[in-house]
Order: C-alpha cells, then sequence, then structure tokens
C-alpha cells in the first residue's frame, strides 16, 4: 500500500511470518517498491538510508506490518501494537509535562520524533510532548500525525518548519 502525504510518502506491508527474517523481507520489499534495485543501508548509529538516493527515509515495523517513509527532508516513522508492557516502562519515556492520548500514541511519538531528529545522545525521555507536537532538548519542534491501522498505531514525526511550508 502507498500513501501520498503532504511532504512524504508511506509504503506499508503485511509481513509474511514472524520475526527478525520476515521483517527484513518485508523492508526489502518495501525500498525496491520505492527505489527499485537500490541499496537499503545504515550510518553508524543505525539510521537507514538508500545508496545514491538524497531522499530522507525511515522505517519500522509492529503490528504485523513494515512500514516505509520517504521524504525530501527529515522524517522519522514508527508503528505499534497496542501492547502492556508500555504501562510497566511508562517512566523510561513519559515526562510529568508530557500531553497524549494514551501511552501508545506517546510511544510512537517519541519514537518517530527521535528518528527525525538524529541527535547524537538523545534519549526517548528527553522528548517532551504537547498535543500533537514533541521538542528535543535542542529545541526544535516536530509535527506529529497519527495514523491508525487495523492493528496498530502510525505515527509520523518531520521538522516543524517543513511542515509548516508544504
Amino acid at each position: 500500500m502507498k500513501i501520498e502525504r503532504n511532504g512524504y510518502t508511506l509504503y506499508i506491508i503485511e509481513l509474511d511470518g514472524r520475526g527478525r527474517s520476515a521483517e527484513r523481507r518485508a523492508v526489502d520489499t518495501l525500498v525496491r517498491t520505492a527505489f527499485g534495485n537500490r541499496e537499503l543501508c545504515h550510518r553508524q548509529n543505525g539510521a537507514p538510508y538508500i545508496a545514491g538516493v538524497e531522499s530522507h527515509i525511515s522505517v519500522s515495523h509492529g503490528g504485523g506490518k513494515a512500514i516505509l517513509a520517504v521524504s525530501a527532508g527529515p522524517i522519522g516513522i514508527d508503528i505499534e501494537a497496542p501492547r502492556p508492557q508500555l504501562e510497566r516502562v511508562r517512566d523510561k519515556f513519559m515526562r510529568p509535562e508530557d500531553d497524549s492520548a494514551s501511552l501508545l500514541h506517546a510511544w510512537t511519538a517519541k519514537e518517530a520524533t527521535f528518528k527525525a531528529a538524529a541527535c547524537d545522545g538523545l534519549t526517548i525521555h528527553d522528548i517532551s510532548l504537547s498535543a500533537d507536537k514533541a521538542i528535543v532538548p535542542d529545541g526544535r519542534s516536530f509535527i506529529i500525525e497519527y495514523l491508525p491501522s487495523d492493528t496498530a498505531l502510525i505515527a509520523v514525526a518531520t521538522p516543524q518548519e517543513r511542515a509548516e511550508v508544504g
């Protein structure tokens, strides 16, 4: 499935099994769909990129799906199915001032922002949330867009300046 939004494109596919090998196969399929015969690479910090392509990408998998986000500028994506573990680890990622509809919304927003911010030393807990906006310690703001799927919640983070221009 391909979803074109204002300033970015999402590619989504169902996993054909469980585990890392199914996730890798799905991401490889998404990369071929979006970029043809290009290679998915990873920077030293683990961030994905496509060799020979200037587009920014972000990858996530969860809820039986894999998703690839493609944009001309920084972008972060997260897809997560509801799970009880979020309640157990809430203090590791929630701040007292965070404003979010649910722990699932907060987790996906912070994960997506973490990827879009691409900031050395940043932790999920460092990111503060206010409605549909996330702010990292260096002052940059990111617009968060939530997209529901049948099995999970998707969050997309884009820099506020870019989101306002588009």
